[in-house]
């Protein structure tokens, strides 16, 4: 089963075009773009933008859990779910397209039973995380973070439970592919011909949240901190 950028385990019915190229940087302005820092949101406003969003092309996966001790070892008993999506129209980001205030990459949500250990997202629906990419002023490259959305009306807030530095995959085994992609992989993980087990997965460590981007995909493996 071929792991290359674009063809992870899809929900929703995508274009998959590899001789497609992207749009230039010139392109109109992502569906998931930003109006405002996302510091300037309210919890209604940001809960609103994520509702004029179309999500496809993810899957569900298990992952490592905290906050139990059959979480921890290479021999953890315990783990928990989270199911991440793309956005439709936001294949085509890069560092050097992205809106000044970021896009919207990615929806997360937890639906097993504990926090997850990379990110620390909650075990509850009634909480949606975003994954926020933002160009850095100056320099080709761009951070991205992790925004947890509390959903409940009345009560609806946002906060940032992980940072890092976006990295945009390059060279073989990375073509761009037309519509919305999202899983858990490396760079390295999405070149290679056949996919990892859950369980080998596992032993070596959760994979980052992946995307596909201008670049064919890009990953969140550098300076997690959830």
């Amino acid at each position: 089963m071929v792991a290359a950028c674009g063809k992870g385990e899809s929900k929703a019915k995508t274009e998959s075009t590899a001789a497609a190229a992207p749009p230039s940087p010139a392109s109109a302005t992502p569906p998931g773009a930003l109006t405002k820092p996302i510091g300037q949101y309210s919890g209604d406003e940001f809960y609103a933008l994520t509702r004029q969003l179309q999500y496809g092309g993810g899957g569900t996966h298990g992952r490592r859990c905290r906050g139990r001790a059959g979480c921890r070892g290479a021999g953890a008993r315990d783990t928990t779910v989270i199911q991440v999506d793309g956005i439709v129209g936001d294949d085509s980001l890069s560092a050097a397209n992205l809106p000044a205030n970021g896009a919207i990459a990615v929806r997360a949500v937890n639906r097993g039973q504990l926090a997850d250990s990379l990110y620390n997202m909650r075990p509850d629906t009634t909480y949606e995380n975003y994954l926020i990419v933002t160009p850095v002023p100056n320099s080709a490259t761009a951070t991205w973070i992790l925004e947890e959305l509390a959903t409940t009306a009345g009560a609806r807030a946002h906060r940032t439970i992980a940072r890092g530095t976006l990295r945009e995959c390059t060279g073989p085994g990375h073509p761009y592919q037309r519509g919305p992609h999202a899983d858990f992989k490396t760079c390295e993980q999405a070149a290679q011909t056949r996919t990892a087990s859950f369980g080998a997965m596992l032993q070596g460590g959760d994979p980052p949240i992946w995307f596909g981007c201008a670049f064919g995909c890009c990953t969140t493996d550098s300076g997690i901190r959830g």
